[in-house]
C-alpha cells in the first residue's frame, strides 16, 4: 500500500535549520522557492517518535544509500563488533 497524504488528517510540523538549506532557484511571480534539504542536519534536531515516523526515517535513509547490508549474521556481527 502506498502512503497517501490525504489519509492522514493530522498535521505534523519538520524543524529545518536554515543552515541545513540550499536554495536552488525562485519564482518571483509565484513568490515560491526550491530548496535542497541536507537529511543530515535534518535527523539531528528531528527525532522519530513514532513506529510510522521511524519507517519512515528507515526507508528514507534505505533509498538515499545510508544502510549496509549483510548476507550473512557473521558479517553482521563482525561489523557491529569492530564499529563500536
Amino acid at each position: 500500500m502506498r502512503y497517501n497524504a490525504n489519509m492522514n488528517k493530522k498535521q505534523a510540523t519538520i524543524n529545518l535549520p536554515l543552515t541545513s538549506l540550499k536554495y536552488l532557484y525562485g519564482d518571483a511571480d509565484n513568490k515560491k522557492i526550491v530548496c535542497e534539504i541536507d537529511f543530515s542536519s535534518l535527523k539531528k534536531i528531528n527525532n522519530p517518535t513514532t513506529i510510522d515516523e521511524m519507517v519512515a526515517e528507515a526507508n528514507l535513509e534505505y533509498h538515499t544509500g545510508q544502510t549496509k547490508k549483510f548476507r550473512s549474521i557473521n558479517k553482521l556481527r563482525d561489523y557491529l563488533l569492530n564499529n563500536k
